[in-house]
This record gives C-alpha cells, sequence and structure tokens, in this order.
C-alpha cells in the first residue's frame, strides 16, 4: 500500500463498490428473500439500503438534511428490476457530489453533524462491510484486499466507535482468527 492510497480514498471507494458490485451480480431474484447478515433484513432491504444511502450522502453533500432524505428510505430501488444498474445510478450520483461538494463543510447525518469528507469513508465502509452482509446471505466467500481492510480498520474504525455509540453498530465481538478481515468484522459486531 503507498501512502497516496492512504491519504486519498479513492482508490477504496473503487475498490468496495467493485467488491458490492461483483457479490450484487451474483444476488439473482431467487435470494432476495432471503436473510442478509444484517439481523432482521432480507437481501432485498440490504441492496435497498445500500443503493439508498448512495442517494441520500448525495443529497447530504448538496446542502439536504437529515430530514430531508427520510422519504428515500422508504423507496423500493429495486422496483425497476436492474438492481446493478440502479446500484452504479446511485454511486455515480454520489461520486458526482463528492467532486463538487467542498467536504470540509459539515453535513447533516442522521447520527450527527460531521463533514463531508467523512460521508466519504462512511461510505467505503457501508460498501466494504454490506458486502460482507450480502455474502452471508447469498452464501459466497467475502474476500476484500488487505489494502481495503487495513484502510477500514484505521481510518473507519473511529466513524465506527461513533456510529455504536448512536445505536447503529453491534457491540463488537471476539474474532473468529486473527486475520485482519476477521478483526474488522468482529470490531464492527460481525462474524
Amino acid at each position: 500500500m503507498n501512502d497516496r492510497q492512504m491519504n486519498d480514498p479513492g482508490p477504496w471507494l473503487d475498490e468496495a463498490a467493485r467488491l458490492w458490485a461483483d457479490h450484487l451480480a451474483n444476488a439473482g431474484p431467487e435470494r432476495l428473500r432471503d436473510a442478509s447478515g444484517c439481523a432482521g433484513w432480507t437481501n432485498r432491504d440490504l441492496i435497498n439500503h445500500l443503493i439508498g444511502g448512495g442517494y441520500r450522502y448525495s443529497m447530504l453533500l448538496e446542502g439536504a438534511s437529515a430530514a430531508d432524505t427520510l422519504s428515500t428510505r422508504d423507496v423500493d430501488y429495486l422496483e425497476a428490476g436492474d438492481p446493478i444498474a440502479e446500484f452504479w445510478r446511485s454511486e455515480n450520483a454520489f461520486r458526482a457530489a463528492v467532486g463538487s461538494a467542498d467536504l470540509d463543510v459539515d453535513v447533516d447525518h442522521r447520527a450527527g453533524r460531521r463533514p463531508g469528507r467523512q460521508l466519504l469513508v462512511m461510505r467505503i465502509m457501508e460498501l466494504a462491510l454490506h458486502s460482507h452482509d450480502l455474502c452471508v446471505g447469498i452464501d459466497a466467500e467475502w474476500e476484500p484486499s488487505d489494502g481495503l481492510v487495513g484502510f477500514l480498520l484505521t481510518d473507519a474504525a473511529p466513524v465506527i466507535e461513533e456510529l455504536r455509540a448512536a445505536g447503529l453498530f453491534e457491540a463488537p465481538i471476539e474474532p473468529a482468527s486473527e486475520s485482519a478481515a476477521d478483526r474488522l468484522l468482529a470490531f464492527a459486531g460481525r462474524s
């Protein structure tokens, strides 16, 4: 891992989006009602949440309030029938917002105000961890790169702790092994 990647989250966003999209491509319609790795959510719920997250983060970066984003939580993004295309529409909207926003300006996230730059880290975290949750739901192997896991263990750890305090993450658990990926999952309350 070079210094550029540690300071520039862009490559990690690209990798996390590919990781999610690759697993999404294997979540056919017959698996949508199956339980995901997120307690109480089906694969459909999880996919819908992640697609909506790209739109919500875009709205926040463009100056919307957390209350303004509430209506997006009831949208069925899978209704159009092509979850991969809808994911990329959402992801491209997020990336366009990142490209035009002042990322040092605070946004009104539902877990509290935070710099827009932190939404970028949160999106990487969301894509990577929810790709694990989708893998659980479709019985697939989750194999993020060591670099992506390292980024999340360093740059996303304080965000996870803050979101945990807001009730948005489960308590950490004992890792299944000493691998970096298992340590990340355990830290994020996943097994």
